[in-house]
């Protein structure tokens, strides 16, 4: 798999590269784009996972989903879900990197614009799988296979991508802390079973789901 972002303090976010591709299949001619409906993703919720493998397997899904959500376009509510989960010698600089790549990001799809002027938006992520792959009981790196589906109403289509995103999570006054991300493109699943559905329909089920962001507490 062909690496696309590392985050140890700085640079780009974990799913901005999965975003720049559904973006690209916006502005490419001819390129086919399959529509996948997703189940609302929770609210992070650090606190909550103890200080165990299956902790911070839980903590990362929920990093994981809560940062593939519509609340990153904007940049009150990024803060908002960013502050509660990042590690605070890192949250600076993480932080900064979110801002400028989903700056670039707004430059090239006018997402964020469209979401502020009511254009439904639809931007979820769903985890599949996760696996601890490092614990010592300080620190655990987890690795998080998930696909994300993005989309403006305005411009139609709804387009997806897959990827895994490994996380460096430290444990630390009772909770988990994101201290790095790296994500690689796939696996992703060769054919859909189900036909594309009308954007329309899409924008619809995302109007019905929960803020991701409504439940992310500063500390």
């Amino acid at each position: 798999m062909k690496g696309r972002a590392w985050l140890a303090v700085g640079a780009l976010p974990p799913l901005v590269t999965g975003l720049w591709w559904m973006a690209r299949a916006h502005t490419q001619p001819g390129r086919g784009v399959r529509g996948i409906s997703l189940p609302a993703s929770p609210s992070v919720t650090p606190g909550g996972p103890g200080p165990t493998p299956e902790g911070a397997t839980t903590a990362a899904d929920d990093i994981a989903e809560v940062m593939g959500s519509e609340a990153m376009l904007d940049p009150g509510r990024r803060r908002a879900v960013l502050y509660p989960v990042i590690a605070p010698e890192a949250r600076p600089a993480m932080e900064a990197g979110y801002d400028a790549a989903m700056a670039q990001l707004e430059g090239k799809t006018g997402w964020g614009a469209d979401l502020a002027a009511g254009i439904p938006v639809l931007m979820r992520s769903a985890v599949f799988g996760s696996r601890v792959v490092a614990y010592d009981g300080a620190t655990a790196k987890v690795e998080v296979w998930m696909a994300s589906v993005v989309g403006s109403a305005r411009s139609g289509p709804v387009a997806e991508a897959w990827g895994t995103t490994a996380m460096e999570l430290r444990w630390a006054q009772g909770r988990w802390w994101l201290a790095s991300v790296f994500t690689t493109d796939g696996p992703g699943p060769t054919e859909a079973l189900t036909p594309p559905a009308p954007p329309a329909d899409l924008y619809a089920w995302a109007a019905t789901g929960p803020r991701r962001d409504a439940a992310a507490p500063r500390p």
